[in-house]
């Protein structure tokens, strides 16, 4: 199994996707304590993201036999409860095909992997500005906009106060 996995892991990467934005934790854990940002895809419907599934156990791994497609899907595409909350759909991709910057890989723009939006984390610096020009040609066609905090629950949710983001 180690050894599958290194092969795997040479030649394969993941590309991990929320459902949704507005779960806190998610800032949280991913975007730095809110300073970050989330990118929000168009993508198509179709079995390329395919959703996790969240278990109390783990999987009893097959015994007597070789590892047949059901067994590595349910291998990666399974985990632990606590984790639901992320409401997560993956991707596999070839790293060959993937764009390499350090120690990086980079899955390319595309018509599978369409940039829609940019959500601004509500502790981010990042100025209009300076997203507008990251963006360049896609910035007429990506909706970006700034978070905040909700207030009267455990939320992210999108800031209406346009004047909050310089």
């Amino acid at each position: 199994m180690k050894r599958w996995k290194a092969e795997r892991t040479a030649e394969y990467g993941i590309l991990c996707f929320s459902r949704k934005w507005s779960n806190p934790l998610l800032w949280g854990h991913y975007a730095d304590k809110h300073q970050g940002m989330a990118l929000g895809f168009d993508v198509p419907d179709h079995g390329l993201y395919s959703p996790v599934k969240y278990r109390r156990t783990r999987l009893p791994l097959p015994s007597g036999r070789d590892l047949d497609g059901a067994d590595v899907d349910d291998l990666l595409l399974t985990k632990f409860t606590a984790w639901r909350y992320e409401s997560e759909y993956r991707c596999f991709c070839r790293l060959q095909d993937n764009i390499r910057e350090g120690g990086h890989y980079f899955e390319p723009f595309s018509d599978t992997l369409k940039l829609a939006e940019v959500i601004v984390g509500d502790q981010a610096t990042i100025t209009r500005a300076e997203l507008a020009a990251a963006l360049g040609d896609l910035q007429a066609s990506v909706l970006s906009f700034k978070t905040r905090p909700a207030f009267g629950t455990f939320t992210v949710v999108k800031n209406r106060n346009r004047a909050l983001w310089k």
